[in-house]
């Protein structure tokens, strides 16, 4: 099988040239799992060597707009009726015909506006206190954590078709399947056939481009970090003076406040998603960071008596189901009192 299955063979498999056997040879090599990292080097060796396009979508809404356009053609004009004149209240004179008309016209762009966004994409939302796990339409998986927002195209990995022509072309280099991230999720990005890459934005400028792997991704106002346990993933930033970063399993990258990539590594990166079994990992974790926690995952304004007690730190592993039971389980751990009014949670010694 080593002898079927090379970089010349895999490069051609990339751009789908190869023979039906070929192609046969290559997935029973890649089903074995040692063979994966070699195949994923490759693959992005393949890929820094070919120019990447982005997908117009204001070319999909521009024609699919024409085409309906073309299905219900505007009213013809008729003679408008005669002008009446009202003052202001600043002293000029308004034509109210005309003020209606700036009105509707403000109106129609409006409801335009959000029926592009309706028609191009949809979103997924988690409220406070909620997980959801989704399946994307390519196949691959996803968990969102609390209060969290997954936005994709609504022809996310298919081609487009207006008359006999494909807007969106069925191909890797010209349509990777792309979601915008705000939040945190966990991936399990599936393989597909024609290699289509899978790439995750972030509100801060992190661009997350993967094939078929397994990442989290924390993208939150205090940082954004990602965690990868298989595959490999690019990371970059938007800025030309950041160079990508290829990430290996077990690595942890964070991007910190100047928009640099900080890498270290991990021997557990399936802990920053523990939250989808409802576990927190404590690491010498301080009260004033798992406040953010609250906030963020529950909804909850945290106050902490004293700078002291907001220096307090836990560690270990912990089950709770909601921001109820994490309360008692902080205050016993901390040996402190806190009182809850609603989303108001106060802390004291």
């Amino acid at each position: 099988m080593e002898d079927l299955v090379n970089k010349a063979v895999l490069f051609d498999y990339f751009s789908g040239r190869v023979s039906p056997l070929q192609k046969k040879s290559v997935e029973s090599w890649l089903s074995e799992g040692s063979n994966r990292e070699l195949y994923y080097q490759w693959l992005h060796e393949w890929e820094m060597n070919r120019l990447q396009t982005n997908t117009n979508w204001q070319l999909v809404y521009e024609k699919t707009a024409q085409r309906i356009n073309n299905t219900f053609p505007a009213v013809e004009e008729q003679e408008p009726p005669p002008k009446t004149w009202t003052i202001s209240r600043w002293g000029g004179w308004i034509s109210r015909s005309g003020l209606l008309a700036a009105s509707v016209a403000l109106l129609l762009m409006a409801i335009g506006w959000l029926f592009r966004d309706a028609l191009l994409y949809k979103t997924v939302r988690t409220g406070f206190g909620e997980t959801r796990s989704l399946t994307l339409p390519d196949g691959s998986a996803v968990t969102m954590n609390a209060n969290s927002s997954l936005r994709y195209s609504r022809w996310f990995g298919t081609s487009i078709g207006v008359g006999n022509r494909t807007l969106i072309a069925d191909s890797a280099h010209e349509n990777p399947r792309m979601v915008e991230l705000t939040g945190e999720a966990d991936f399990s990005i599936r393989h597909l056939p024609n290699n289509r890459r899978f790439v995750v934005m972030t509100p801060g400028g992190l661009k997350v481009t993967v094939l078929g792997t397994q990442f989290t991704v924390f993208s939150r106002e205090r940082a954004t970090r990602v965690a990868l346990r298989s595959g490999r993933v690019q990371l970059t930033t938007g800025q030309k003076t950041t160079p990508p970063l290829i990430m290996q399993p077990g690595d942890l990258v964070t991007l910190n406040r100047q928009g640099k990539l900080d890498l270290t590594r991990t021997a557990h990166p399936e802990s920053m998603a523990a939250w989808k079994d409802h576990r927190f990992n404590f690491d010498q974790t301080s009260l004033r960071e798992i406040a953010d926690i609250l906030h963020e995952n529950y909804g909850l304004v945290v106050t902490i008596g004293t700078s002291q007690l907001a220096g307090r730190t836990i560690s270990g592993s912990f089950t709770a189901q909601n921001a109820n039971e994490l309360l008692k389980l902080i205050a016993q751990l901390l040996q402190v009192n806190y009182i809850r009014e609603n989303d108001r949670v106060s802390f004291t010694d």
